[in-house]
């Protein structure tokens, strides 16, 4: 393209490129100067506006334009000319090429150039760089897109992507107030990799179809296929010409080596393509040689150089290089890849890789899980295309896959997305009684525990014990049993759940399988905690949990052990402990990046802030936590954050809002059908007390709440909290850091209320007025009822 057909608009956010250029050009020592990036980047762009740059400071400058040529030396042989036919003058002399890419083969003719004519300057575009000893290198990258978590309304000013896409939407889109919608603008930047020409492109789609259907498309694949404007360059009127241009310089090994690659979603590794490229060999497009892993990075090393590929920065391992492929240019090499005869071929290698990556690490347990599941983070891509393949050819290998990464949706909480690919695998076992096909409906109802409630898992665990036993695979059973015995509890109580885990502890000690052995004890402890009545077997039974996990150098499964004790803690009225403790768990799930857990400690840390009446720090914690909860699906686990956010909004004044919330976790148990059910054994937070005005005024208050969003409040209330924090805590309000529900107990034992009264007063169990007497006992350092009755007359708490 010609510098001075080149619009203005082209050069968004590539100021400081241009500035850097020119500066190097004023070096003495800089008499070649390569512009490298892929193709598409706008290096033409920055460039032309260079020249202008050189003009204006009285350069003579002679443009050359290689992309027509056919062969290296033509190319070379144009160069020459310019160089050679300078006009005599005393103003510097610039030769600026375009597409040096051409010469690739006549490297070293060009450098014997350079070196003749040490008076002219050099500046080039090319998509690799020549590697010769006097040549600079200004690497041009994509622009920058805005972040996957970036707020829903993202300013363009602050996204060179986003300003080009929508300065080109604005000339041709029918939809208006695309500015509105930069949520998905954002996503279409990121998709694209923020490539100028692909912004460019893409943007003048919007002519026929809308942002939603665009957005689409490319999430499809089907982006080299779109049509820039008229006035665009042959080799830039789609996206496909533009990266044929590049592969069209690779040697036939290596353009059958891309195409295995495309079948990549994520990072590339050299082990990983070695082995999927050996399963191709013998094919029409198996690159036969190329298959160790030493022979695999030499080739890579040409895919970077012509910026088909990127070296992956910041990896944990160091020493085992990985590199990555732009969306478009992957989207290119998927529609060469269909073009095979046999085009299952390399993807049938790469879901086999895959698959075998996954079943690897199953079952691990402690350490080697944990590096498991870090690695499975940098697959997880590559997985998910792995189980599309083999469930759009009915393969039943979806199943085992499917099956093998539940531990990894129950670490990171992708709960809902596991149960998706779950249950679409089983139907491809139509009923079939296979290890395979129990193992993924076990797996399924795990995550239906942790996504809703045990009560809609138990049946299916029921079913999964008796077919393990009817498969005689005792060691699978006991395991089951373990979840069975948890859902037992939930549904039916501590008396019915103990005899199972009982049996499941016992079948694991023999069998010496220690971790799961562990677990066990861990859900046994929480339960007996959970009845009040069993606490020293809680205590001992939770110790050996936590001790158990330790054994097997598994800290990150001591979350329901610590949550548990800390619990206990917090109940004896050890708080400094308890939040020790539970602090400590949750930096353990932080660091291992189990959200799940991290939510559950939040809300055990806030119950103890809560009571000792620092409700601003309670209100925080119980946000963070619901934004995690957010973010990994975990439905359930908004009605304790939504109840406890309400008991401290109303605390610190926010009547009506706290009402609200109380009816949006109202809406959230009648959607989910969990009615009276309290996700933590031991704890329910007390929110009858959260009253404003009349029953008629509450009750369209609880209806405005069943119409909100959990974003609704994840978008309001911190700013509420924030409002409110200078406000009085509670414990301004009620000495020695009393709640509201403590001082309405305190008044009825002073007027003479028996506990079961007090239960029935106020709509509450007789076990939990147990627990708020004897915390409030401790609070006020009663021995008694008539201590505490003497306590509210002399705090003045009667006459309130």
């Amino acid at each position: 393209m010609d510098s001075d057909t080149l619009p203005t608009h082209a050069l968004v956010g590539r100021e400081d490129d241009v500035a850097s250029i020119l500066a190097l050009l004023r070096d003495p020592a800089v008499t070649m100067l390569t512009v490298v990036g892929a193709g598409g980047v706008g290096k033409t762009a920055v460039v032309a506006a260079v020249t202008r740059g050189l003009v204006s400071s009285g350069s003579d400058v002679t443009p050359v334009d290689l992309s027509a040529c056919e062969s290296a030396t033509d190319a070379v042989t144009l160069i020459g000319n310019a160089m050679t036919t300078l006009p005599e003058s005393e103003k510097p002399h610039v030769v600026v090429v375009d597409s040096l890419e051409r010469v690739r083969s006549e490297v070293r003719a060009l450098g014997a150039l350079v070196a003749a004519h040490p008076h002219v300057r050099l500046l080039a575009t090319s998509r690799a760089a020549t590697d010769l000893s006097q040549e600079y290198r200004h690497v041009l990258r994509p622009l920058p897109c805005p972040d996957a978590d970036g707020a829903p309304n993202i300013d363009a000013a602050t996204s060179p992507a986003l300003t080009l896409f929508l300065d080109h939407a604005r000339r041709v889109a029918f939809e208006r107030d695309l500015e509105a919608q930069s949520f998905t603008v954002a996503s279409i930047c990121r998709q694209l990799g923020g490539l100028p020409l692909a912004l460019v492109i893409a943007a003048h789609q919007l002519s026929t179809v809308t942002l939603d259907a665009l957005a689409a498309r490319i999430e499809d694949g089907w982006s080299p296929n779109m049509r820039g404007p008229a006035d665009l360059p042959d080799r830039h009127r789609t996206l496909a010409r533009t990266v044929a241009d590049t592969v069209s310089l690779l040697e036939p090994v290596d353009a059958a080596v891309f195409k295995v690659m495309a079948a990549f979603d994520g990072a590339i590794e050299p082990p990983a393509l070695s082995a999927i490229l050996a399963g191709t060999v013998g094919e029409p497009h198996g690159p036969a040689g190329v298959c160790s892993p030493h022979a695999v990075v030499d080739h890579l090393d040409e895919f970077v150089r012509l910026s088909l590929l990127a070296p992956l920065p910041d990896r944990p391992d160091s020493r085992r290089p990985a590199f990555t492929m732009a969306q478009t240019t992957r989207d290119y090499g998927r529609q060469l890849l269909r073009s095979e005869p046999q085009p299952e071929t390399a993807r049938t290698a790469h879901a086999r890789y895959f698959l075998h990556r996954v079943l690897d690490g199953a079952d691990l347990v402690g350490p080697a899980a944990d590096d498991w599941l870090t690695r499975t983070d940098g697959d997880l891509g590559d997985i998910r295309s792995s189980l599309r393949y083999y469930l759009e050819f009915g393969d039943g290998r979806a199943v085992d896959m499917a099956a093998g990464m539940r531990s990894y949706w129950l670490a990171r909480g992708l709960l809902q997305e596991g149960l998706h690919w779950l249950t679409d695998s089983l139907r491809l076992t139509d009923g079939r009684r296979s290890v395979p096909a129990v193992r993924a409906r076990e797996a399924r109802a795990v995550l239906t525990g942790a996504a809703s409630s045990y009560a809609h898992a138990l049946a299916d665990l029921e079913e999964c014990a008796r077919l393990w036993q009817e498969l005689d695979e005792p060691a699978a059973r006991a395991r089951t049993l373990v979840d069975l015995a948890a859902a037992r509890f939930e549904v039916h109580g501590f008396d019915v759940a103990r005899p199972l885990f009982e049996e499941a502890i016992a079948s694991l000690d023999d069998a010496d399988d220690r971790w799961w052995a562990a677990r066990a004890r861990s859900l046994f402890g929480a339960s007996a905690a959970a009845t009040g009545h069993h606490r020293e077997l809680a205590r001992s039974t939770l110790d050996r949990a936590v001790e158990g996990f330790r054994g097997v150098g598994d800290s990150s499964y001591t979350n329901v052990p610590l949550q548990q004790l800390g619990r206990i803690l917090h109940e004896d009225g050890h708080d400094t402990q308890a939040t020790a403790l539970l602090a400590e768990g949750l930096r353990l799930a932080q660091d291992a990046g189990d959200a799940w857990n991290s939510s559950v400690f939040l809300n055990l840390i806030a119950e103890i802030e809560l009571s000792r009446g620092t409700v601003v720090a309670a209100a925080t914690h119980y946000l963070e936590s619901l934004a995690l909860a957010a973010a990994i699906g975990a439905r359930p686990r908004f009605i304790w954050c939504l109840e406890g956010l309400a008991v401290c909004l109303h605390d610190l004044g926010d009547k009506d809002y706290a009402a609200r919330l109380v009816g949006l976790a109202m809406s959230v148990r009648s959607t989910l059908n969990l009615h009276g059910w309290i996700e933590f054994p031991a704890r329910a937070i007390d929110v009858t007390g959260i009253l404003s005005g009349p029953p008629s005024t509450l009750s369209v208050l609880h209806a405005e709440g069943f119409r909100m969003t959990v974003g609704d409040v994840l978008a309001y209330a911190p700013q509420l909290v924030a409002a409110r924090s200078a406000r009085r805590s509670r414990q301004d309000r009620y000495p020695d850091g009393l709640t509201a529900r403590e001082v309405q107990v305190l008044r009825l034992i002073a007027a003479g209320s028996t506990s079961r009264a007090i239960a029935t007063e106020l709509v509450i169990s007789i076990e939990t007025v147990g627990r708020h007497i004897s915390n409030l006992y401790r609070k006020i350092g009663a021995s008694g009822r008539a201590d505490a009755t003497a306590y509210a007359i002399r705090s003045g708490l009667m006459d309130d």
